[in-house]
């Protein structure tokens, strides 16, 4: 009875899921656009590598993926810091406009049988190119969506289009390579991007002027200030008769990155995640699937070569591992919001892991098959918690660069493995090379993994972040901003009758009441009556002047309370909340 009332929540929220993402029309053309753009990426580059597999066979195959990821894994970051600088949406268009342009180069090179070099350098440029779209999307979706709930799911479909994207597209490929040859394959991907240029020219332009100009609120937390403020959460109990002002230890952050040359701004998104060890740790997980990858992109060529008598039939093992992928992407959609985020990545990453180690013990047709059946359904799993998690923990300022040094990272490591399988399977044979390979890899992912409880600790809602969203002054900030205001609320309990603020004192803090009620007074005259989801204290921080009013309780309360240099830059960072917290504090003091 239990299983089937789990089926039937699993099933309402994953529709849920899927509605709070196709609701929304911006966020419905990105994901539409990256879709188009994504499966004929794929089809186009598993198009290239059955070409060099003609031309150089395997050892072609590994280097050309090898110096690709690597180039893409050095630029990938610049992409990011650009896009970070101007309009995301505009970043987007231009990336798919100069890949068109190299989409049709290299089809003529092709197509006229030119030199290897005068294929390799466009289908490289534009790999190198094209990578860098998807950090800024990744960026883009945060200021698109309207909850964290949309957040969450945009980021999951995004991730399982992604990882379909992935298998499907060279599936297609494989298909299409026997019937019309390699040239319309390569021709697909300018189907493609024009596709992905008509639907993100319709997405509303987003502005960079208010993401260079926000300050330390957006800012991630830095890991040492972040332990250190767990306590920020844990209620602080006010004796009964006290009328000493309410403290907190929270201290204002610094800036997870730091601003300054081009180099050292293409540099934030690694200086963000060194200072983050949560992040430190999804990475690595992430470089264990990266080198994974890079090992499958090579082994699939020669798999079906060698075992199937046909590079073409690369498309059929792919299928397996799309049929899967797609399978699979349905059932973390289905998830979303059940599970652990970095539990579940560390799964993904085992899953990747685990078969290709039982592949060399046992190379065959049937274990091929179902290993990459398990890769297939473990991967969205990986990718999910990739598109989630960072911006959850770093500032929408440096964002893209964080995806961007992430991408780099995981493309950095997808080279390593490219490169390195063709060394190891000459040097070990295909069975050892598998079995060392997925033992290392094991035992990296479970090093990594013990970072991850901390991690799904900080990703867990906050307290006061469901109140936060009901505040009509909050409602103009993205999702990941309350939450990080919520992280830096900190609970007091003050019994019936304390005297939280006094008219002429100092002006420290502001204040969200959770529960109870309050009375609000000026020169004994009584004002107004607040309780739970109202706020107050704003007019002595925004105005920088002593307290206006006595604020005292009239039943056991819970508030919330913000640092003063917290609400600062709250209210600095976003205009919408600027003039909303000004009009009430005018309001307020004309009353």
């Amino acid at each position: 009875m239990s299983d089937t009332t789990d089926g039937r929540r699993g099933l309402a929220l994953f529709r849920e899921n899927v509605a709070t993402v196709w609701t929304s029309r911006n966020v419905r053309r990105i994901q539409l656009a990256y879709l188009g753009a994504a499966l004929c990426q794929w089809a186009y580059a598993m198009a290239i590598m059955v070409w060099a597999y003609h031309e150089g066979g395997a050892v072609l195959v590994g280097a050309w993926a090898g110096v690709r990821f690597l180039l893409t894994a050095v630029l990938t970051p610049i992409g990011g810091t650009i896009a970070d600088r101007m309009s995301r949406r505009d970043y987007m268009l231009a990336v798919n406009a100069i890949c068109f342009v190299l989409v049709g180069v290299t089809a003529a090179t092709i197509f006229y049988d030119l030199n290897m070099w005068a294929v390799l350098v466009p289908a490289t440029l534009l790999s190198i190119v094209g990578s860098t779209f998807r950090p800024a999307q990744a960026g883009l979706l945060p200021q698109l969506v309207e909850n964290p709930k949309q957040l969450t799911s945009a980021n999951a479909t995004a991730e399982i289009i992604e990882s379909t994207a992935q298998f499907i597209g060279p599936a297609i490929a494989g298909v299409l390579l026997g019937l019309v040859g390699v040239v319309p394959v390569v021709l697909l991907e300018a189907v493609g991007l024009a596709w992905s240029l008509v639907l993100v020219a319709g997405v509303t332009r987003d502005s960079a002027e208010s993401r260079s100009s926000a300050p330390a609120l957006a800012d991630a937390p830095v890991e040492a200030k972040a332990e250190a403020k767990a306590g920020a959460q844990t209620p602080v109990e006010v004796p009964a008769g006290s009328t000493a002002a309410v403290t907190s230890p929270v201290e204002p952050e610094q800036d997870a990155a730091e601003e300054g040359s081009f180099l050292v701004e293409a540099a934030g998104g690694f200086a963000a995640i060194a200072k983050d060890r949560d992040l430190v740790a999804m990475s690595g997980l992430l470089v264990v699937n990266g080198i994974l990858a890079g090992l499958v992109n090579v082994l699939i060529v020669v798999v079906a070569a060698q075992m199937l008598g046909d590079a073409n039939q690369v498309g059929l093992l792919n299928a397996v591992l799309g049929a899967a992928t797609f399978a699979g992407g349905f059932i973390i959609l289905g998830l979303a919001g059940r599970v652990k985020l970095g539990r579940l990545m560390v799964i993904g990453v085992l899953g990747w892991c685990l078969p290709l180690l039982v592949l060399g013990v046992a190379p065959s047709a049937v274990v091929v098959f179902a290993a990459f059946v398990v890769i297939g359904l473990c991967d969205p799993m990986i990718n999910v918690g990739f598109g989630t998690i960072p911006p959850r923990l770093v500032p929408d300022r440096v964002l893209s660069r964080v995806f961007a040094a992430i991408e780099s990272t995981l493309i950095g490591a997808a080279a390593l493995g490219a490169f390195l399988t063709p060394i190891l399977i000459g040097w070990l044979g295909l069975g050892t090379a598998l079995i060392a390979l997925g033992v290392v890899s094991t035992v990296l992912a479970l090093v990594c993994a013990v970072r991850i409880p901390h991690l799904d600790a900080r990703l867990t809602p906050p307290r006061g972040l469901s109140l936060l969203e009901k505040v009509d002054l909050f409602r103009p900030l993205a999702p990941q901003v309350l939450d990080r205001i919520a992280h830096r609320l900190a609970p007091v309990s003050v019994p019936a009758g304390y005297v939280i603020v006094s008219e002429g004192g100092i002006s420290d803090r502001f204040y969200l009441i959770e529960s109870g009620e309050v009375e609000v007074t000026k020169a004994g005259r009584p004002l107004r009556v607040e309780d739970a989801g109202d706020v107050f204290g704003e007019i002595g921080l925004l105005r920088d002047v002593p307290r206006t009013a006595t604020v005292r309780a009239t039943r056991d309360t819970v508030l919330l309370t913000l640092e003063r240099d917290d609400f600062l830059d709250l209210v600095s960072s976003d205009a919408g909340v600027l003039g909303s917290v000004q009009e009430l504090a005018t309001r307020r003091l004309v009353t």
